[in-house]
């Protein structure tokens, strides 16, 4: 106690200028406080202030300089952006030069484009080794067409696939009936539970959508009805989750609340005998996303049966090669599938169209609207061939290399719209804003591709893009062009990305996790 009365005594000295006044109240006050010590306490006080002294004597003491920048911060708190002193290891003071102020979590936004909201900046993607590595899948067959076929009959949804995502429906509904009773649940399957590679884990298969009244929502959660309606979203999504967890046995991976339907990532694992293998699935609350996917899939194939089969080999190879992560600001699967109807209406020159546009959909043309702007909508119908004409149709692996070549070299990124509703190549409509992506370590900008919504006129869903999401697209579909022409492999075009530093390409690798996510998970999947 002795001990720590004369080291706050020394350090209170030393910080104050003496006037002898002050000097002789502090002298009484500490007369005081020795007075009533007897003579074994007063030794044992002298001999802890002399080694004090001495370990002080060791050390280096404070100088001026850094004495007076102490005293100032304490009497005056520098403020945001302020200038604060900074002195060498000598003690002599820097001239003109001065501490920049610490970095805060609104630096992290980047600079707002003209047609975006400000969003955040996505770091770049760093390699991190993983226990489970992915590798490249190895086909039995040999030859690019047979590979293809080979992948085709592994990556399409069977009646197995079905069969566990309504089992799974129904347990999802009965888990969340205790907080929504009058929940509706549905389920899509938009590929095979089986094929769970890199990325398999990030950019699930399976959507499972509840559909409740917004305003039956706001009452369960005691939520203002004038709430913003995705705040409302992410609150039920996060009870939900909970309970899923909880009571339902699924495991949380990730969550994403930054895009326009707030979803989270769940595991279904094999103890719950729904499937044999752990399937991931994303969970969302009143989503038309997966109802939109489905009923292009599903009538595409209608009309077509090569277009589901290259809707789900574009996606395939979209998500091994690691672009077709939304987080990252990546086309999600969603865009793969309306590019992949797009260059089946306008981009396949030896047969012509093979896809009418979207309003010819039974289902489709449900949900789509006219056009703010009046503009008349193509009535252009697939041209019809007949059955000895079946020898020269084009396979799935010629379809896939033209898709490449068509928006790497043919494609106007800067000047025309990906719009299924016209089915027509054409700039963008005037309702339709552009989506310009700055790249500040280059000090450039650049038009990101324009997606019209055909379900909702006058939104381009390619503003989830950047400028690393805009580098990485280009970059793939260059490479994957060059590997058509050069006739490689289906192992060597799928095989798993992994963001390196030095090398673009690396040989294996897992999966970038989304928000809040494990970098095991992708791998765990394969």
């Amino acid at each position: 106690m002795t001990f720590v009365t004369f080291q706050s005594v020394n350090s209170f000295l030393g910080d104050l200028e003496l006037n002898p006044r002050t000097a002789c109240v502090i002298v009484a006050a500490v007369v005081c406080v020795i007075a009533p010590l007897d003579l074994t306490q007063l030794i044992f006080a002298l001999l802890g202030a002399l080694v004090y002294a001495a370990l002080q004597a060791f050390g280096q003491a404070p100088t001026k300089c850094q004495l007076e920048a102490e005293r100032e911060q304490r009497q005056r708190p520098m403020a945001r952006g302020g200038i604060r002193k900074q002195c060498n290891r000598d003690g002599t003071p820097i001239k003109g030069e001065h501490l920049r102020p610490r970095p805060t979590t609104f630096l992290a936004k980047a600079r707002p484009s003209n047609s975006a909201p400000a969003a955040y900046v996505v770091k770049r993607d760093v390699y991190q080794p993983s226990s489970v590595p992915v590798i490249a899948q190895k086909f039995q067959s040999t030859g690019w067409e047979d590979e293809v076929t080979e992948l085709i009959a592994q990556i399409m949804p069977g009646v197995d696939e079905n069969k566990a995502v309504q089992q799974l429906v129904r347990h999802v509904k009965e888990t969340i009936q205790a907080l929504l009773p009058e929940v509706e649940v549905m389920g899509f399957a938009h590929g095979s539970l089986k094929s769970g590679k890199a990325f398999g884990c990030a950019v699930p298969e399976v959507d499972i959508t509840a559909n409740v009244n917004p305003i039956l929502l706001a009452q369960r959660f005691k939520q203002h009805k004038s709430m913003d309606l995705k705040k409302l979203h992410k609150s039920a999504i996060r009870m939900c989750c909970d309970r899923l967890v909880s009571a339902g046995g699924l495991k949380f991976r990730r969550s994403a609340f930054r895009g326009e339907e707030p979803r989270v990532t769940l595991l279904v694992p094999t103890s719950l005998g729904i499937f044999t293998d752990p399937v991931p699935v994303d969970f969302t609350i009143n989503a038309v996303t997966p109802l939109y996917t489905s009923a292009l899939l599903t009538e595409c194939g209608q009309f077509e049966p090569r277009a589901k089969a290259l809707i789900l080999f574009v996606k395939r190879w979209a998500k091994d090669r690691g672009i077709c992560h939304a987080a990252k600001g990546h086309l999600p699967p969603y865009l793969w599938s309306l590019l992949v109807v797009y260059f089946l209406q306008v981009g396949v020159e030896e047969e012509g169209p093979l896809l009418p546009t979207v309003e010819a959909f039974a289902i489709s043309s449900a949900f789509s609207k006219q056009s703010s702007s009046g503009e008349p909508t193509s009535k252009q119908q697939p041209t019809n061939t007949s059955s000895a004409d079946n020898a020269t149709k084009a396979s799935i692996g010629q379809l896939f290399c033209e898709f490449v070549h068509f928006y790497s070299q043919r494609f106007n990124w800067r000047n025309e719209a990906v719009s299924v509703r016209t089915g027509q190549r054409a700039p963008p409509s005037i309702s339709l804003p552009l989506h310009v992506v700055l790249d500040e370590s280059a000090n450039t900008s650049d038009v990101a591709i324009t997606i019209e919504d055909p379900f909702k006129a006058g939104n381009n869903l390619g503003t989830c893009m950047n400028a690393m999401s805009m580098a990485r697209l280009r970059e793939e579909l260059a490479r994957a062009s060059q590997l058509c022409t050069r006739s490689a492999s289906l192992t060597e075009l799928l095989q798993p990305w992994v963001p390196s530093e030095d090398a673009p390409e690396r040989g294996s690798g897992s999966s970038p996790d989304e928000e809040g996510g494990d970098s095991k998970s992708a791998g765990a999947q394969s």
